[in-house]
This record gives C-alpha cells, structure tokens and sequence, in this order.
C-alpha cells in the first residue's frame, strides 16, 4: 500500500499541514515535532509525489550532483567538468559530499527528491543500491556514475572501464617480470574496485600466475591510507617486488611508504597508480598511472541526465576506455 502524507501526519501524531510545512520548509516547526516527523518520514521511505507536481510546473533548471568523497584529482575534475556543463546548459547545481556514509546518502537523496531538483547525477557510497528504486518509480531522474549495482538496469549510468583498467595495468607490470604484485584499493566492495581487482586477478591467471588475496590491503583512498597500507604488505609479504594502487592520493601515500621502507622505485619496488594526479610526472620516480577521463565522464554524465530529464524512458549508459600512461615507476 502507498504511504500518503496523511498517514505520516497520522503515525507522528500533527496535522497534515504540518507535515507538508516540514518537508517544504515553509513554515518554522518545533524541533520536537520536526524530528518526530522525519523519524516517521524514513520508517516508511516515504516519497512526496513532487514528480506529479512537476508536470503541472516549469522545470527548476536546478540539477544535483551528490559524490561518495573527494579522496583525489580526478573526482574534483569530474565535480569541475558536471559544474562546467551545468553553467554551459542553463543549469544550477547543487553539490553534496556523502562521505562515504550511506544514511547520509539515503538522507540527501530524499531531501534532494522533495525539494524538486529537476534530477541527480549519483557516485553512490555502496554498490548495494536498490533503496533508489522508489525514486525511479517516482519518475525522479538519476544517473549513476563511477560506481553503480550491477543488479539494477534501469538507472543510466556512466563509469569507466574499470576492469580493463585492471588488467592492462597488471599485464603492464607482468611484462616487466613482476609475479608477486600488491594491490591497494581503496573502498571494500564497491564496483570501482571489485571491477579493478576482476581485471587484476584475470591478467594474473593468464599468465600462470596464482592469486594472493592476502596481497591485497585497503588504503582508505587516502594519503595517509597509502602509506600505511604500503608498509604493512611490504613488512608481511617481503617477496611483492610491484604495486598497483587505485587511487592518486594513495598513490602519495604509497611512494612516501616505499621510500620510508629505504626501498627505490622502481628498483625494488615498481609502481603503477590511478588516476594521474597533477604531480605524478615531477615526482621522484615520476609515475606510471591509469588515466581516467574526468571531464569527458562528468559532462557525457550531465547530457544524459538532460536526457533523462526529457524523456524518462531515456536509459543510456556509458563505459569510458581508460588509458596507462608510462613514466618511470614501472621500471621503464
């Protein structure tokens, strides 16, 4: 059965014009009745039918960007190119930072669905996102990018070719002679690095090579998260002689970690990252790096979004090639 307003007027104990002022933000509530609302609100995932109004109303022209984290160079030039297309279009952007915090994500979602933003461009938090499914059912337009649930197909989405990625990055490292490779990946269970690591662990069978799970560490795509997770594969695992980590501010982190080890790169350790920050061709060794396309992925994501926005039947998706670009880390 479909929650009305009425029933969630009812269960938290006011009016229906109360509620209605709560969500719209149209007149002050007291704190208590408020939060009493919300609770009641996200129990039932409740949707106000904004997409029937909107028929009836000019479009906002406002749009919605809402990323998972800012852990590196490519994120803030895909918010860069979005913001960019945005202007180009005619269109307000509203920006939300997640942080990796999946009920901040769910909240900002359903604040963003009331409040009548013309659509979403989404980097979700979790590969899990089946809770979107009432908001497409309530014709709201979304489009994925980066990552995306594989389990749901009627939400564009535009990613890159992560898995390719992967592999050609292994391959890269397996020419050199290199059979015990570490990885360092960021965010457990997310498609970005499950894709990667398919790509990774593919390569590796092809060439005979066994693989490890135990040469895998999380670097929490930060700095810091780099160079940590660096010392501790190399500390355990003293036989990995390569590393491809999935993020530019790992990366950082992870050559800071070589380098506090009394390792050289790419001598002792060779080294491939993602992403291909600003620095990586003035730092010591200058970086081999997988380059993702930031701006290319951040407008193509907006034009569907405007598509979508016109014809809700509009479900392309895109995958976006990748490209490693060869410095000296690897041992070239």
């Amino acid at each position: 059965m479909k929650i009305t307003m009425k029933d969630i007027a009812k269960e938290a104990g006011v009016s229906v014009a109360t509620v209605s002022h709560v969500i719209n933000g149209t007149k002050r509530i007291s704190e208590e009745k408020e939060k009493r609302i919300w609770e009641t609100i996200k129990k039932y995932n409740y949707v106000p039918d904004a997409r029937a109004k909107q028929l009836r109303l000019q479009k906002t022209k406002t749009a919605a960007l809402v990323v998972s984290s800012l852990p590196d160079s490519y994120v803030t030039g895909f918010v860069n190119a979005v913001g960019m297309r945005a202007r180009e279009l005619g269109y307000h952007l509203l920006f939300v930072n997640t942080n990796e915090n999946l009920e901040h994500e769910k909240e900002t979602i359903h604040l963003l669905s009331s409040h009548m933003v013309d659509g979403i461009i989404l980097s979700p938090s979790q590969s899990d996102i089946s809770y979107l499914q009432t908001y497409i059912d309530q014709h709201l337009p979304i489009v994925l990018v980066n990552r995306y649930d594989p389990k749901i197909t009627n939400i564009p989405r535009v990613v890159a070719d992560d898995f390719q990625a992967g592999y050609d990055a292994t391959i890269h490292l397996l020419q050199h002679g290199h059979k015990h490779i570490g990885v360092i990946y960021g965010v457990p269970n997310v498609s970005t690095t499950n894709q990667r690591i398919e790509g990774y662990k593919t390569a590796l069978q092809e060439h005979g090579v066994p693989f490890n799970e135990h040469y895998l560490e999380m670097g929490y795509a930060t700095v810091e998260g780099g160079y940590n997770a660096v010392k501790t594969l190399l500390n355990r695992h003293q036989e990995i002689t390569a590393l491809f980590v999935l993020n530019d501010a790992m990366t950082i982190g992870a050559l800071k970690g070589i380098h506090s080890l009394l390792l050289k790169c790419p001598d002792d350790i060779a080294l491939i990252g993602f992403g291909d920050f600003e620095a990586a061709s003035v730092t010591d060794p200058p970086i081999t790096n997988i380059y993702l396309p930031p701006d290319t992925i951040g407008r193509t994501a907006f034009d569907i979004l405007i598509n979508r926005i016109n014809n809700p039947n509009y479900c392309k998706s895109v995958s976006l090639p990748t490209s490693l670009i060869i410095r000296k880390s690897c041992g070239c």
